[in-house]
């Protein structure tokens, strides 16, 4: 009896072992990377504290609102959210060790940090509150010509961080060119599934989907940039080195920098290896469980981002995805033949001196984005999904346990 109890259980155990297996497999879609955090992935906000003593002067105030929701920085749809903490009134303990780290005396001051997610504790600048640091932190030619080019539809926009040796930053550039063009065309995009298109996991046609590779290159010394340069040396903890080398990194889906390739890793094998991580099927549907770190983008993706038109019946909401929604983007930029616009060339725009292109400009100026009331924002997913997938794999190894433990016992 007790056998025949155990086998049944033993079954029971056995079953619902695979049906979470099965459920985490299913986490899984056939829409490329690049594509799917495009559509899908909102980009993390960036951290920014402002430490003083008392009350902030008006014009200190007017600063620190540039960067609220109501102000510039919501205006523009900067991932970025700002945290002020007076020293003199009881600050909280953990913004007090914060401040301690500073080493500075000075105030009022501005510390940068990288979206809690990124799991990167390096600071990605620090300084006085100044409008010139907040400027230069929500205003970037160079990333406005990136976004231009992603919402586009390219798959991933190379910055070339260079060294200031020209024959390293040149030989670099080359490199990149001429290994982008052999993958454009030799890289073949993932068959996307029934399924997944009826699920509308992809929001174009999949035939409109395209590979397609540009390079811009980026001097340390622009200051316009100030802020960028200093968001990719500090996006991982080895890149600053006492001889600066040349570094590339690929910027794909809503300004997510994938990891940066250095000196004498810019090579074929390592292109190839990048190509095919942006381009291969999103095998995790979490942008947290993949590789990359976020860039401070003032840019209004939903409402760029194209999509097909509102289905009868309303999408499944997807598991692990927060608060994540599509806007439709103006209808002219649907149609319009990246190959055939020549507008958006960083070397021959005055307001863009950081960005030389190495392939023919492919993307728009783009409708502008600072007037909120445009946006048409579409019903963002529940943040209790999020907690699915870590609940299904907890249950997974719980009902594992139990299963090889009776199974000793009988």
């Amino acid at each position: 009896m007790n056998r025949n109890h155990s086998g049944t259980v033993d079954r029971l155990l056995k079953t619902a072992v695979v049906i979470c297996l099965v459920a985490v497999v299913a986490e899984a879609c056939s829409v490329p990377v690049f594509r799917y955090a495009l559509e899908r992935w909102q980009a993390d906000p960036y951290e920014v504290f402002v430490f003083h003593r008392g009350p902030l002067t008006a014009p200190q105030k007017a600063q620190v609102d540039r960067l609220t929701r109501e102000g510039e920085a919501g205006k523009t749809f900067a991932n970025v959210r700002v945290t002020t903490c007076d020293l003199d009134n009881e600050p909280d303990p953990d913004l007090l060790q914060l401040w301690k780290a500073q080493q500075t005396e000075t105030t009022p001051w501005m510390v940068v940090h990288y979206p809690v997610a990124s799991r990167n504790p390096t600071p990605v600048w620090k300084g006085p509150l100044e409008d010139s640091n907040i400027t230069s932190l929500l205003k970037s030619p160079l990333r406005k010509t990136i976004a231009d080019r992603l919402v586009k539809g390219h798959t991933a926009v190379w910055v070339l961080l260079e060294s200031g040796d020209k024959a390293a930053d040149d030989k670099a550039a080359t490199t990149l060119t001429t290994r982008l063009a052999h993958l454009e065309k030799n890289l073949k995009l993932p068959e996307i599934s029934e399924e997944d298109i009826a699920q509308g996991l992809v929001l174009i046609d999949p035939e409109d989907l395209k590979v397609k590779f540009s390079l811009v290159r980026l001097s340390r010394k622009t200051a316009p940039e100030a802020m960028f340069v200093e968001m990719l040396l500090s996006s991982e903890e080895d890149l600053r080195e006492d001889k600066p080398q040349p570094m590339a990194f690929p910027i794909f889906g809503r300004g997510r920098a994938l990891y940066a390739l250095i000196g004498k890793g810019i090579n074929n094998d390592t292109i190839d290896a990048a190509g095919t991580d942006l381009t291969g099927p999103c095998t995790c549907t979490i942008k947290e469980q993949n590789p990359g770190i976020d860039m401070l983008m003032p840019v209004a993706w939903d409402e760029l981002v194209e999509r097909l038109p509102e289905a009868d019946t309303p999408l499944p909401p997807l598991v692990g995805l927060t608060g994540f929604g599509e806007e439709a983007g103006p209808e002219e930029n649907n149609d319009q033949d990246p190959a055939t616009d020549k507008t958006d060339d960083p070397a021959g725009d005055p307001a863009q001196p950081a960005a030389t292109a190495t392939d023919p400009p492919t993307a728009s100026d783009g409708p502008e984005v600072a007037d909120a009331a445009n946006a048409v924002a579409t019903p963002a997913v529940s943040s209790d999904n999020f907690l699915l997938l870590p609940l299904i794999l907890i249950a997974g190894v719980v009902l594992f346990g139990t299963w090889f433990v009776i199974g000793r016992r009988s």
